[in-house]
């Protein structure tokens, strides 16, 4: 998100905190509803996951147990 959007959004949740701010995680945006700026955002594709998924790290490692057990069965 880029330092003006940012200023942007504190300035109006200062102003008004019931400012409704609408977060897209899985398409990775942020919208200020009543000045209906969006703006896209990075974030770490593990990261993503867990919070989608609701993950911890074990969690996040039992998802990927067949991946798992199918690498350890290889011959190397």
């Amino acid at each position: 998100v880029s330092e003006k959007f940012l200023k942007i959004l504190m300035k109006n949740v200062h102003d008004n905190p019931m400012t409704e701010i609408e977060v897209n995680l899985e398409d990775q945006y942020i919208v200020l509803v009543e000045k209906k700026l969006s703006e896209n955002f990075e974030i770490d594709p593990y990261k993503k996951t867990c919070l989608i998924n609701g993950y911890d790290d074990i969690d996040y490692l039992v998802s990927k147990k067949d991946l798992i057990k199918a690498y350890e069965t290889q011959k190397i």
